[in-house]
């Protein structure tokens, strides 16, 4: 079954002997086909380094260069998931983002809400690593730069969910999470703008 389409290609449900698993595949031909073959290979190379951390699904290979194998997590997006208790919920979600940066991974992507599963109404667990920025250990200073842009992507994000973009009901031991980069300050001024122009030609 196709779950969803995706820049990468397609991701399919499958069933195997009971075990669900999740099926990322490269489609298409020639030159689309071989950058999806390597954005594949680079979240694979991700998971790789998160392997064993709990809120990650756990992979397992890359077959043929075309098929990006993993578990299946019967979780919802926190776009429409009910948390039972959010003090728990964002606690852990916080741990396990320091825990993927402590790993060398920086999500990046954060923003989006498919982005955040909500296990059994309680514990968070990532997925969609294909824009992730994996840490080099050698000298190189666009990665560390990237790296830590995509870390203050994903606190940003994860303060904008916990309090519903309500940041003057943040608490101290929060703001130190929560600075606002270059980028997201000009996407939200194009964003204000743009709704206040709308607004003014529609008349609502």
């Amino acid at each position: 079954n196709i779950l969803s389409h995706g820049y990468q290609g397609h991701t399919y449900i499958y069933d195997r002997n009971g075990q669900r698993l999740v099926i990322k595949a490269a489609m298409g031909w020639g030159l689309g086909k071989l950058i999806r073959r390597r954005m594949l290979y680079h979240e694979y190379r991700v998971y790789d380094r998160l392997s064993g951390i709990d809120g990650v699904p756990a992979c397992h290979g890359f077959i043929q260069k075309l098929y990006l194998i993993l578990e299946f997590v019967d979780g919802a997006s926190i776009r429409h998931a009910r948390i039972e208790d959010r003090d728990f919920f964002f606690r852990a979600l916080r741990n396990l983002i320091k825990e993927i940066h402590a790993a060398g991974v920086a999500h990046g992507d954060l923003k989006k809400k498919d982005n955040i599963l909500v296990v059994q109404g309680r514990d968070p667990c990532l997925i969609d690593f294909g824009v992730a920025v994996i840490k080099k250990k050698r000298f190189a200073p666009l990665n560390r730069y990237l790296y830590g842009l995509f870390q203050r992507f994903d606190y940003n994000a994860w303060a904008k969910f916990k309090y519903n973009r309500k940041f003057e009901d943040m608490s101290e031991e929060d703001r130190q999470y929560y600075h606002r980069t270059v980028i997201e300050k000009a996407a939200g001024w194009i964003k204000n703008n743009y709704t206040r122009a709308k607004r003014i030609l529609t008349g609502k």
